[in-house]
């Protein structure tokens, strides 16, 4: 498990100055949108959209910060809780910065949400479930590296698939119809899309769903109930279900603080 730092997510403009990092822990950054750049051993990393950068231990880093520019980053500062646990993934005993573009943006980006939101939310226990969610978190980065760069086709067949979740989230979507978007046998187009993006078509479908629903509980007058009828979900109580486990809360919770707004 991890001692963690530091967790903070950053959108907006740049403040032009520069931010030392120090050595005595990792840092983890994930860049969403917009531009990211460090100093670390005498090189420059630019990162940009969808771009890790693992800065390892023992390693002197800096965050600069350019005036002027927009940029939505996730940054996590950790260490190991103990020395063995630097040796159960490749990717912690690397010497050298890593940078990485990862093809599963989404599924990373839904884990940073959760780390965020539980540092944020400082519940009961939350080191101890930030810790969790980042091994599980680095699990899946290492699990990519390992498998290195993937065919640009492939990535292509998979971008094609996403388009079409992202036009038809609301109704049924089966693998026989994304074998048919991208002309392949459904268990194909299937396992390819697993691959690429470390989710199921069914994962993806409901994570554009939740994302979904949580703008339209947050700046919507629509019910629960409304939402959930929306969305294609015909039982409410799996659509709790459901954004409960994917968000940490209960629509009712997020129509708690948008009447508190009002």
């Amino acid at each position: 498990m991890f001692n963690i730092f530091e967790i903070r997510q950053e959108r907006g403009q740049i403040a032009g100055d520069r931010r030392m990092l120090g050595s005595e822990c990792y840092t983890l950054v994930w860049v969403r949108f917009g531009q990211c750049t460090f100093d670390a051993k005498g090189r420059t990393f630019v990162c940009g959209k969808n771009e890790l950068l693992l800065i390892p231990a023992g390693c002197p880093a800096a965050e600069i910060k350019g005036a002027g520019a927009i940029r939505d980053f996730m940054l996590i500062r950790f260490s190991p809780a103990s020395p063995e646990a630097t040796g159960l993934l490749p990717i912690l005993s690397l010497r050298d910065p890593l940078r990485w573009a990862t093809r599963m943006p989404e599924l990373l980006f839904e884990k940073l949400l959760h780390i965020v939101g539980q540092w944020s939310d400082r519940s009961r226990y939350y080191t101890v479930m930030c810790s969790a969610l980042l091994m599980e978190l680095l699990v899946t980065v290492n699990r990519e590296f390992d498998e290195g760069e993937k065919a640009p086709s492939a990535i292509q067949h998979v971008e094609r698939m996403k388009q079409y979740i992202e036009e038809h989230y609301r109704t049924r979507i089966t693998k026989l119809e994304l074998g048919a978007c991208i002309r392949v046998s459904p268990n194909y187009a299937a396992s390819l899309f697993r691959s690429i993006t470390g989710m199921t078509i069914s994962e993806y479908v409901h994570m554009i769903r939740m994302r979904t629903a949580q703008f339209m509980l947050r700046h919507s007058q629509l019910s629960v109930q409304d939402i959930s009828d929306y969305l294609g979900y015909s039982d409410p109580s799996f659509f709790n279900r459901t954004f409960k486990r994917t968000v940490g809360k209960l629509p009712s919770a997020l129509i708690a603080e948008r009447t508190r707004r009002e």
